[in-house]
């Protein structure tokens, strides 16, 4: 299996597995409507989250780094993983416009 298809693929699994997370619990929030269980939830979510792809990202980022033949291909993967934190951003906005109505 080569490398650069090995990290692709982990950076795509990654960006998609975080987005799905956070999106079913900010579904499931919003439908019980139970602020404690579910902030709770979703902040240590953003934590783990948050630090799972961070990790990944610098991983990319050095691999681009020493597989410089592809880095290209790897700095745009590295930013698909970004892609989470205006969605993340959005969520956090209507979850408090909830809490505060």
């Amino acid at each position: 299996m080569d490398i650069v298809f090995a990290i692709k693929n982990t950076c795509k699994v990654s960006a998609l597995v975080s987005f799905a997370i956070g999106t079913i619990i900010l579904i499931l929030f919003m439908i019980t409507r139970e602020i404690d269980p579910f902030t709770y939830i979703g902040i240590w979510y953003l934590y783990a989250a948050f630090a799972i792809n961070a990790m990944l990202f610098f991983l990319v980022i050095l691999s681009a780094l020493f597989l410089w033949k592809n880095s290209i291909e790897l700095l745009g993967h590295a930013m698909l993983l970004t892609l989470n934190i205006p969605v993340a951003i959005g969520y956090f906005f209507i979850v408090l416009n909830f809490i505060d109505s």
